[in-house]
C-alpha cells in the first residue's frame, strides 16, 4: 500500500464533509467565483442530458419564434400579406406562423411581408434561424462525438475469502453497459480517510495494491481486488473502525473505448458503510446455446453471505 501526499483534494478534513467522489462520478466540489453554467453555454449544453438538451431546444425554437411573432404583431398583422385576419387569436396566430417559416427558411409563400419595418425583422430572423440551425447542428455534433464511458460498478464493495493468498480480499465488480470492447483499462483504487496529526485531524491518502490493475481487452466484466495482506488499512482497522475514520474509496479508470479511439475515464467511491464483510459476489456469467457468454448486467449488485 503506497502512500499517497495529496490527489488534489488536499489534506484538510471537516467532519461536516459529504463524500469526495458521487456514486455517478461526479465531485462534491462547488467552486465559488467560477465560470457558472450559464456564462459556459457550450460546456454546459454538452454536458446536461440528452432529455434536458433535446427540451432546450424546443423551448429555444418556441421562444425565439414568440418573440418575433409579438414583433411583426406590433408593427400590426395588416402588414403580412395573405395572413388570416380576425381578432386577436388569428392576428397572433398568423404572425406566429410567418415567423416559424421565416425562421427555418421554409417560406411557403403564402403569407409575405410588407413595408420596410417588417422586411427589416423579417430578414434578422431569417438571419437568427440560420444562425440557430448551425449552432445546433455543432452542439449535436459535439454530443455525439464527445467519447464517454458507460461503466456500471457494483453497489457495494465486498470482503471475501481470497484463495490465492488464503487470506481475504477487497473486491467490487466493473462492466461496460455498452456491447463495444474497452482496451487498455487501468485502474487505481485510493483510500482517504482522516488521521491525527499534531494535535489535528487531516486528510491522508493511500494507493491500495490490486491483484490486477490493468488489462488489454475489456468485452466482459472486471471483479478488481484489493489483497488484504499485512499492510493493508482492512487488516490494520476493523470496518467498524475505518468508518469512524470517514474512510472512503475513490476508483478512478481509464480506457480506450474502440468506437472513438480516444482516452475514456470513469470515476465512483465507496464509503466505508458501503463495505459489506464475508460475503462474495453471485455468479453473473452464464453459457448461452450458442456457447456465447451471457452476461447479466442487472444482477452485477447481487451477493450472498459466507458461513
Amino acid at each position: 500500500m503506497a502512500n499517497e501526499k495529496d490527489v488534489g483534494f488536499g489534506e484538510k478534513f471537516n467532519s461536516k464533509e459529504k463524500r469526495l467522489i458521487n456514486k455517478d462520478g461526479s465531485f462534491n466540489v462547488v467552486k465559488q467565483g467560477s465560470i457558472n453554467k450559464l456564462r459556459d453555454t457550450y460546456s454546459h449544453l454538452l454536458e446536461m442530458s440528452w432529455s434536458k438538451f433535446i427540451l432546450f431546444l424546443f423551448l429555444a425554437y418556441f421562444s425565439l419564434n414568440v418573440i418575433f411573432a409579438l414583433l411583426y404583431f406590433i408593427l400590426g398583422a395588416e402588414n403580412l400579406i395573405g395572413a388570416d385576419r380576425g381578432g386577436f387569436f388569428l392576428d397572433f396566430m398568423s404572425c406566429l406562423y410567418f415567423s416559424s417559416q421565416t425562421f427555418t427558411t421554409v417560406g411557403y409563400g403564402t403569407i409575405s411581408p410588407k413595408g420596410i419595418p417588417v422586411n427589416f425583422v423579417a430578414s434578422i430572423e431569417a438571419m437568427v434561424g440560420l444562425l440557430s440551425f448551425s449552432l445546433a447542428t455543432g452542439l449535436l455534433f459535439g454530443r455525439f462525438s464527445k467519447p464517454n464511458l458507460k461503466l456500471v460498478f457494483s453497489e457495494n464493495a465486498l470482503i471475501s475469502d481470497y484463495t490465492k493468498n488464503n487470506g481475504k480480499g477487497l473486491m467490487f465488480k466493473l462492466a461496460n453497459k455498452r456491447n463495444s470492447v474497452l482496451l487498455e483499462t487501468s485502474i487505481q483504487v485510493i483510500a482517504t480517510y482522516n488521521i491525527s496529526e499534531n494535535g489535528s485531524i487531516k486528510r491522508g491518502y493511500s494507493r491500495l495494491e490490486l491483484e490486477l490493475s490493468e488489462v488489454k481487452m475489456l468485452p466482459s466484466q472486471w471483479t478488481v481486488v484489493h489483497p488484504i495482506n499485512e499492510e493493508s488499512l482492512f487488516r490494520k482497522f476493523t470496518i467498524k473502525k475505518l468508518i469512524d475514520m470517514k474512510l472512503e474509496l475513490l476508483v478512478l479508470v481509464k480506457s480506450v473505448e474502440e468506437t472513438y479511439s480516444h482516452p475514456v475515464f470513469a470515476r465512483t467511491s465507496y464509503k466505508a458503510k458501503e463495505i459489506i464483510e464475508n460475503a462474495n459476489f453471485k455468479k453473473t456469467n452464464t453459457i448461452g446455446a450458442d456457447g456465447s457468454v451471457l452476461i447479466d448486467l442487472d444482477a452485477i449488485n447481487e451477493y450472498e453471505f459466507t458461513n
